[in-house]
């Protein structure tokens, strides 16, 4: 929305959200940058599953072979997660077809039915990696065979819980994507372990990110080790990323909009 000049007044007015993390982008038209009234374009990181009017409901024949699965449930676990990461959603899988999800959870790298996915999940909606060609997707299938039963990595979100706070530090300048991307890259650098290219254990959006990353089209370069389910939620389109992503991800819809879509004044948990 845009917003007068002088600056200090919106600066002031914004402060709470600073504060907060909640990241944003504030992008001054060159043309305009001069001018006694200075227009302003705010957008804020979008935290629910469906933002503004774009919700809608789809069953299970509208999922593709590799459409990211994020879900959520109404358990303390879940929302701690959400807390923590700032998002709606605190796991991610991947649809195999055939109606099989492969997910990363605490029993470690496994296979289910989309109906297990469903069962087990409040809420559960779907991205999409734009042009993901049916080979890749068969790639995607076959490493999620070959990693079925691969354990849990423990340590790994235990070092990502702290992280996923501090990083909202690197939202406070709303002006320079770079810079924000630097920041949580640096903070990334100094308080997660690096992550290896055969890894033997994942979490769930650590497990995506390697599925994709084996048929060479990643959807992020940020390491794996990184990046939450919250992060590649925010990779969807019209978002903002908090770890920049190779391609904006489509929203495909909800297969299971959960209580908090349903009564929408708790929309945004």
């Amino acid at each position: 929305m845009p917003l007068p000049s002088p600056p200090f007044i919106w600066l002031f007015a914004l402060l709470p959200a600073f504060l907060s993390g909640c990241t944003m982008d504030i992008a001054l038209p060159k043309k305009e940058q001069h001018a006694s009234l200075t227009p302003v374009d705010i957008q804020f990181q979008a935290l629910s599953s469906a933002p503004q009017n774009t919700f809608r409901e789809v069953d299970a024949a509208a999922l593709q072979d590799g459409d990211l699965l994020f879900s959520s449930t109404i358990g303390l676990t879940s929302l701690g997660i959400r807390i923590f990461s700032a998002s709606s959603v605190s796991h991610v899988a991947i649809y195999l077809g055939q109606g099989q999800v492969a997910e990363a959870v605490g029993d470690g790298v496994q296979i289910v039915s989309l109906d297990d996915a469903l069962a087990h999940s409040d809420k559960l909606f779907a991205l999409r990696m734009p042009g993901l060609a049916p080979t890749q997707a068969e790639q995607i299938r076959h490493f999620a065979k070959q990693k079925a039963g691969s354990r849990y990595n423990y340590q790994g979100i235990i070092e990502m819980m702290p992280f996923m706070v501090t990083k909202q530090l690197c939202s406070l300048n709303p002006f320079s994507k770079d810079f924000r991307q630097q920041c949580v890259k640096g903070l990334a650098a100094a308080q997660l372990s690096a992550s290896t290219a055969d890894e033997s254990s994942y979490f769930c959006s650590q497990f995506v990110l390697a599925a994709f990353e084996h048929t060479g089209r990643p959807l992020t370069l940020a390491s794996s080790g990184w990046v939450s389910p919250g992060d590649l939620l925010h990779m969807r389109e019209g978002d903002i990323a908090t770890l920049a992503p190779n391609q904006t991800l489509a929203y495909v819809g909800h297969i299971k909009p959960g209580i908090y879509l349903r009564n929408r004044a708790l929309a945004m948990l």
